[in-house]
């Protein structure tokens, strides 16, 4: 901060300008009322916008402006100019958000200016003693305003009023929006992203707490006027989260360590205060404190102060304190950190911001689809506590499986909820022991005709190929199962089930009485296939007490690559034979397999071979029958 310039404007000039200049954007909002609002018009508030904030910037450098400072106590002259100051800067603010709401790109650029130049004091104590040197912080005042007007729309506050449908995408907010705050401002700037995350929990928090409280009320009001409960219905709050969803989903570049905070590789909006220099012998990295501490910080209420100074004492803070006898390598003094130079902090942040917002109601289908890739792809490799997202990748199978949702998109969204499920069970020791029933139920041949096929595929083979502890009869009714669908497939499926149940019957030897199972003499060899194929729970299919009769019907099959692959089931050698590679089998197609069958014959004209195409029907040898009277005329050649 610089001291008073006389060259400067006096505070009646200031104050003057400030006037004129908010009372044209006041008339500029009537006139967007009336409709006679103009491109003229628009970009004259943008530089009125900018104007304002340039004067706003100049009055914080000077020390005369304090948004932070509100005291009806004080009554010196500099106090009450200081509360004025506040009072216009709220009405310049509320301009800028009308303008973010109403899409104006202008207004996104000159409230990241704003927050850009204007910072708030940190009071920080070095040694238990009192610091006269001033540090700065971002405003989460500010950033949580234009969060709030970037996640939601002037339509969702009227329709909270007028009830009206909210299924429309005119709530969404501009692509363009988002994208443009979180180029230019969320990615350049490391606490700038950790307190958009805290931001957007917290606007996700009083969201919840408000719908509940709603709900409360109107609970409490229906029981005393007709005895019987009630369900508000909160109209947008869906498209709010998924405005929010949709912001986070593009912050895929949250710190993972303390080298990516650390200040001479990571750019800072303010740079972070340097508290201590420690001359002292380190033992390790400076994130072990927080990884060992993680579940007990994990569980900590999101009510953190972060103006405040986060203490550690190292390495070795809980451990037990050394002998006297021995020497100790761990720093004899503490290190003071502000939360936002810790990459935990971040990651918690992270964390906590997508678990608040999922919990709103009414997330679009359309958003969930890429809310469930990203968590499994980016978040939980990033979370403290991934295990904490159980929860919705469970409550998105059952909305998945549910009839209220079309069949192409439930399909998609209960392979994505698998997916990350398994990711859970694998990598973080989850017990989800319906998981192989939950994917057997999704087990049907029109998963085998969808765009989601490919990611269904790799998911069936990575959970049933990389478990070699998986009880017989769950192989069993998956095996049955494939063969199923097999039958009733298209050809690219039938080879990938039946190469996947050739590799489980090499790999489960328990299997093999399914391959030769024979029936009884009085029967003519016949088997009576027990498996019960409509029901869900694996323990009730009788797989076991069946055969894969289905085998000997796809010898026969029209296409030779399934017959051909069909005779070799149960037939390989396991000592000599190598598994079939399931990524090879995952992409084929129809047209795949078509172009196969064209190289096929070219390579066989080529070689002036006689090429055999499998046909469904007998080759004519005229246009006509022989009974038509035109018969003897056209003749094939």
């Amino acid at each position: 901060m610089t001291a008073p310039d006389s060259s400067e404007p006096s505070a009646a000039q200031t104050a003057q300008e400030i006037k004129v200049l908010l009372q044209q954007l006041r008339k500029s909002s009537k006139q967007r009322q009336r409709g006679s609002y103009n491109n003229a018009s628009e970009r004259d508030d943008a530089l009125r916008l900018d104007k304002l904030r340039r004067i706003f910037a100049r009055l914080v450098d000077r020390n005369e402006l304090d948004i932070t400072y509100r005291s009806n106590s004080d009554q010196s002259a500099s106090a009450k100019w200081n509360q004025w100051l506040i009072t216009q800067h709220d009405v310049f603010v509320g301009h800028l958000v009308d303008g973010i709401i109403a899409g104006k790109t202008a207004s996104m650029r000159t409230f990241c200016g704003v927050i850009a130049t204007t910072p708030v004091n940190i009071n920080l104590q070095s040694n238990g003693d009192s610091t006269d040197e001033k540090q700065y912080m971002l405003s989460e005042q500010l950033l949580n305003k234009l969060l709030s007007a970037l996640v939601k729309s002037k339509q969702y506050f009227d329709l909270s009023k007028s009830g009206e449908d909210s299924s429309g995408d005119s709530l969404v907010s501009e692509e363009s929006m988002l994208t443009l705050f979180e180029s230019e401002f969320l990615r350049q700037y490391r606490d700038a992203q950790y307190f958009a995350m805290k931001g957007i929990n917290k606007i996700a928090m009083d969201l919840r707490a408000s719908m509940d409280g709603d709900a409360k009320r109107s609970k409490g009001k229906d029981l005393d006027e007709s005895g019987e409960d009630s369900e508000v219905d909160h109209k947008g709050m869906g498209i709010v989260a998924e405005n929010m969803c949709r912001l986070l989903i593009l912050m895929d570049y949250v710190a993972r360590t303390a080298s990516d905070l650390n200040p001479g590789d990571a750019k800072y909006l303010f740079d972070p205060p340097q508290l201590m220099d420690n001359d002292t012998e380190e033992d390790g990295d400076g994130d072990r404190d927080e990884e060992d501490n993680s579940e007990a910080d994990d569980t900590e209420s999101d009510s953190d102060s972060d103006e405040s100074v986060e203490e550690s004492e190292g390495a070795g803070r809980k451990r037990a304190a050394p002998s006297k006898g021995k020497s100790s390598t761990k720093r004899s003094k503490k290190t003071k950190l502000i939360t936002w130079q810790q990459s935990y902090k971040h990651r918690f942040a992270l964390q906590q911001a997508w678990l608040s917002t999922l919990r709103l109601p009414d997330i679009p289908t359309r958003t969930q689809k890429h809310v469930l890739q990203h968590l499994s792809n980016y978040v939980l490799g990033v979370c403290p506590s991934p295990l904490r997202f159980a929860e919705y990748f469970t409550r998105s199978f059952q909305v998945g499986t549910s009839k209220t949702v079309t069949k192409g998109s439930s399909s998609l969204i209960s392979i994505l909820a698998l997916d990350g499920l398994f990711i859970l069970m694998l990598d973080h020791q989850l017990e989800y022991p319906e998981f192989y029933s939950s994917l057997y139920q999704l087990l049907h041949p029109r998963i085998l005709y969808t765009k989601q096929r490919a990611r269904f595929l790799q998911l069936l083979s990575k959970s049933l190929m990389a478990n070699s502890m998986l009880p017989a009869y769950v192989v069993a009714s998956y095996c049955k199962k494939l063969c199923r669908l097999a039958l009733s497939g298209p050809p690219s499926g039938g080879l990938f089930a039946l190469a996947l149940v050739s590799n489980l019957l090499r790999k489960h030897g328990e299997c093999a009485c399914l391959i030769h199972r024979e029936g009884k003499r009085e029967d003519v060899g016949l088997i009576e296939d027990v498996f019960v194929e409509e029901v869900d729970d694996l323990t009730q299919t009788r797989a076991l007490e069946s055969s894969l009769w289905e085998l000997t019907a796809l010898e026969k099959h029209y296409h030779h690559a399934v017959a051909t692959v069909a005779k070799a089931v149960g037939t390989e050698d396991d000592k000599t034979t190598p598994m079939y590679d399931m990524e090879d089998f995952m992409a084929h197609t129809y047209k795949s397999l078509f172009e196969q069958e064209k190289k096929r014959l070219s390579d066989a004209k080529a070689n002036k071979k006689k090429a055999r195409v499998s046909l469904t029907f007998t080759e004519p040898d005229a246009l006509f029958t022989k009974d038509d009277v035109f018969g003897d005329f056209i003749k094939c050649g």
